[in-house]
């Protein structure tokens, strides 16, 4: 075990798998993850949507418990169960009483060890995830990240969405989702973490008596090869709405990648908030868009990083134009200052900070460390790296990542409409 000024301590089991916590004494309730190296980038070709096929399945029920009991054993003591599949990860999660807490690891160790996988309950979920599938491609500003990456990674695994399409989740077998976890579901490809009231070690017999029946590994490792990086594109999705829905961006930085910290801090001068620039100049000056946000994402072989904006078809090609413009302007290293540099190291620090009140990103923090780092950085050492970063630093990454000419630029919507006007030219 090993402790740190953060309170976190780390096991490492015989079987591989990792259990890491944070104890956090003046709360009295637990954020309890299990997390698996299982996304949708492990699909093989026609499988798509495998991953987030399981997530739904692992919570039918298992030989001991139907899908009611699952749900009724911990909200019956006031917790709250969900989970999420990534594209490189997957985490069934709860939140429940410190009191409760071997309900909550025996919940979750059955759900994951002893999924049913029922073959009419399987046919049955595969109407609900095309259901989704559904609500997503009819929601613009969701479904336009997944043709934002597709058009970015083109045939690399990480284009994969995350909830297949209609016809690969039509298509998957009980044989096929036994199969991903026999792949992914190993314990030396799982790990445990948990913020908290909690006692580390007892939170690591809970493990070792209920993490019994899968297999040790070892897991196949990825092949991390990174995507073909294009020269710029523009990729066109019409559909009949009267917006225009534009996501534009470029590959980013990888989760080791110490320039990361940089990345962070140039995002939020462009677009984190009102204050931002983009926001400003596309809304507050010039009224073309209801608001613009920016998002990136850290992977082990590359990233993305991107703004999301919708606006009037005829307003499109202004609205590109000037973000263009303003990567520029950081790129030429002229148009920052002082001032503007240390607000935005201020407002990362504090969302930083913010965000650790809260139990579920406390856990979080811990178990991306590990699964894609191999260490948790101490939040000291997070917020020296913030305050490093430097103009030069951002202007040799907005020169880097973001030049104007090798973006990759998606539009969904109105897309004709904008084209006469110019945006695609």
């Amino acid at each position: 075990m090993v402790p740190d000024r953060d309170r976190y301590e780390i096991t490492v089991l015989e079987s591989g798998l990792t259990v890491v916590s944070e104890s956090l004494p003046y709360v009295h309730s637990v954020a309890l993850g299990v997390w698996s190296r299982a996304g949708s980038r492990d699909e093989r070709a026609g499988t798509e949507g495998t991953a987030h096929f399981l997530e739904h399945m692992f919570f039918k029920g298992t030989p001991d418990r139907s899908a009611f009991d699952i749900a009724y054993e911990l909200e019956r003591l006031g917790g709250y169960m969900n989970a999420f599949t990534s594209k490189d990860h997957t985490c069934f999660y709860t939140r429940i009483l410190d009191t409760h807490l071997d309900v909550a690891m025996d919940v979750l160790g059955d759900m994951v060890q002893h999924p049913r996988l029922d073959p009419e309950e399987v046919e049955r979920e595969k109407s609900v995830i095309q259901e989704e599938i559904k609500t997503a491609v009819d929601t613009p500003d969701d479904w336009i990240t997944e043709l934002f990456y597709r058009d970015l990674y083109g045939e690399h695994p990480l284009a994969h969405p995350v909830l297949g399409s209609a016809e690969t989740v039509g298509s998957l077998s009980q044989e096929d989702l036994e199969a991903f976890i026999q792949r992914r579901y190993r314990l030396d490809n799982l790990l445990v973490a948990a913020a908290g009231s909690l006692e580390h070690r007892r939170l690591v017999g809970l493990v070792e008596e209920t993490f019994t029946d899968l297999p040790p590994g070892p897991v196949v490792p990825r092949e991390l090869t990174a995507p073909h990086r294009q020269a710029g594109s523009r990729n066109l999705h019409p559909r009949d709405i009267s917006q225009v829905h534009l996501l534009v961006g470029a590959q980013g930085l990888r989760y080791v990648d110490e320039e990361r910290f940089g990345l962070a801090v140039l995002l939020n001068i462009l677009s984190g908030g009102m204050s931002s620039r983009l926001f400003q100049s596309l809304r507050e000056e010039r009224g073309l868009v209801y608001t613009i946000s920016g998002q990136s994402e850290l992977y082990e072989e590359t990233g993305a990083i991107g703004f999301y904006l919708a606006c009037a078809p005829q307003n499109a090609s202004e609205a590109l134009d000037l973000i263009r413009r303003e990567l520029e302007a950081v790129a030429a290293g002229d148009s920052m200052t002082a001032e503007e540099l240390e607000s935005a190291k201020e407002q990362l620090k504090g969302h930083l900070m913010l965000a650790l009140e809260s139990t579920f990103n406390r856990m979080s923090r811990l178990a991306k460390g590990l699964l894609f780092e191999g260490q948790v950085r101490t939040l000291e050492e997070v917020l020296r790296n913030i305050e490093a970063v430097t103009a030069e630093d951002l202007t040799r990454l907005a020169g880097e990542i973001l030049d104007p000419e090798g973006l990759t630029v998606t539009m969904l919507g109105a897309v004709d409409s904008a084209a006469n006007q110019g945006a695609a030219a």
